[in-house]
């Protein structure tokens, strides 16, 4: 049985066996299926989902999108230089650790509580692991080949664009699709926290008014764009790296 078959076979038991425990147990917690693909549906004609849809894919764009422009090059030099990665280390590992939610007060002072302070929220949630793993693979390219290149006269900018960066791309790839996983909290976490806009409101609103199945329906929507969206980078994976695929 092929990969993608399996993937349908656990959709559909996993459906079956939504229904059927939501129809057995307190369908107010855990409704069926059915009925949160009703509610779904619902959501959808009424056009409040298309709404909530673009105004947090607005931010989780932008917000990736920044993050990978400065998250990569700034990955590959420290990757590259010892010097910059021991002078950047410690704040590397600062914001890895560091709980995004607490800097919110921070944004919204500088910011205030629209656009910009989502975007921002974004970023911090992607930008360092997107580093992090550039660097990574930066480090993890086998020395043989840089001296090669070296012995057939490749200057330092040679070195970057035919070695050192189609070897790191499959780590590039990876901390791009962990850094979209991280950015789409981050998503959630501003829309929650700082302003009530798109799924976040929608999630805030449906729990507040015990409306479970659109709760559902809601969450499902978010997952449904997660997996969409990475999808489509690993797409793009198998693009830029066919050999890696391959193997």
């Amino acid at each position: 049985m092929s990969r993608n078959s399996l993937r349908v076979l656990s959709l559909i038991i996993l459906a079956l066996l939504w229904e059927v425990v939501g129809r057995t147990k307190n369908a107010h917690l855990f409704p069926p299926l059915s009925v949160i693909l009703w509610a779904w549906a619902e959501l959808l004609l009424s056009g409040e989902l298309l709404r909530a849809l673009l105004v947090s894919f607005q931010a989780l764009t932008l917000g990736f999108l920044i993050s990978v422009a400065t998250g990569v090059p700034l990955g590959l030099l420290m990757g590259r230089y010892r010097r910059l990665e021991a002078f950047l280390d410690l704040y590397m590992i600062a914001l890895l650790s560091l709980p995004i939610i607490s800097v919110i007060p921070l944004l919204v002072i500088a910011f205030g509580l629209g656009l910009h302070s989502r975007v921002w929220i974004v970023f911090l949630f992607a930008f360092v692991i997107i580093a992090v793993n550039t660097k990574a693979g930066v480090r993890n390219v086998d020395p043989t080949l840089t001296e090669m290149a070296r012995s057939f006269g490749a200057g330092e900018r040679e070195l970057f664009l035919k070695v050192i960066l189609p070897a790191a791309l499959p780590m590039i790839m990876a901390g791009l699709r962990l850094g979209m996983g991280r950015a789409i909290v981050g998503m959630i976490t501003s829309e929650v926290v700082l302003a009530v806009v798109g799924f976040g409101a929608m999630l805030i609103y449906f729990g507040a008014s015990f409306q479970t199945p659109a709760l559902f329906a809601t969450i499902l929507t978010i997952i449904l764009l997660a997996v969409v969206i990475l999808a489509l980078i690993q797409f793009l994976d198998r693009r830029l790296i066919p050999w890696h695929a391959s193997t």
